[in-house]
């Protein structure tokens, strides 16, 4: 999340022309509720696409973080790899989208 804010942050501070695309927060009740009372049409898709829930930026960070943890317990004096190797499964996660609801379209 924090990846996210700090995107945010520099696109806000540049003025870029994606400054107000950053959706926080996106409410889900009425409209589940309205989805399920409409009928649905023959063709049936399926319910969720891989791609929507692949997070590119957040598995390079991992793929990244990865790396510093494996370069840090072969050649590091110290303990910061194990750190790393939690962050970097963090954000594996997120970059999967093993997190969160899946909001049918």
């Amino acid at each position: 999340m924090s990846l996210h804010r700090t995107k945010a942050s520099i696109i806000g501070l540049l003025e870029a022309n994606r400054v107000n695309e950053w959706v926080v927060t996106e409410k889900l009740g009425n409209t589940m509720k309205q989805r399920n009372n409409v009928k649905q049409s023959t063709s049936r898709t399926p319910w969720f696409r891989i791609t929507e829930r692949i997070h590119p930026l957040e598995i390079i960070v991992g793929m990244y973080m990865l790396h510093c943890a494996i370069y840090d317990l072969f050649f590091g004096h110290d303990h910061f790899f194990i750190y790393l190797l939690l962050q970097a499964g963090a954000f594996f996660t997120m970059g999967f989208g093993l997190v969160g609801t899946i909001v049918p379209n």
